[in-house]
């Protein structure tokens, strides 16, 4: 196994509680499988939106390179 390094396009508060790698569709190739985790914290009124910002499930795409279409 190896590290890899995953960077979001735009900023967030992202905290990851876990990662869940899943293959929606195994025809699709590539764009059938991603990584889902879900995005929580204990603070989340330090986060842009207050208390009014709430857990979400974010879907990470891997690409073989980042121009595959």
């Amino acid at each position: 196994g190896h590290f890899v390094t995953l960077r979001l396009p735009y900023p967030s508060g992202l905290f990851p509680k876990n990662v869940d790698g899943r293959i929606d569709d195994p025809a699709a190739g590539w764009k059938g499988r991603a990584l889902w985790t879900t995005s929580g914290t204990r603070v989340n009124f330090h986060l842009e939106g207050g208390k009014e910002n709430r857990p979400k499930a974010i879907k990470l795409q891997l690409r073989p390179d980042p121009l595959a279409r």
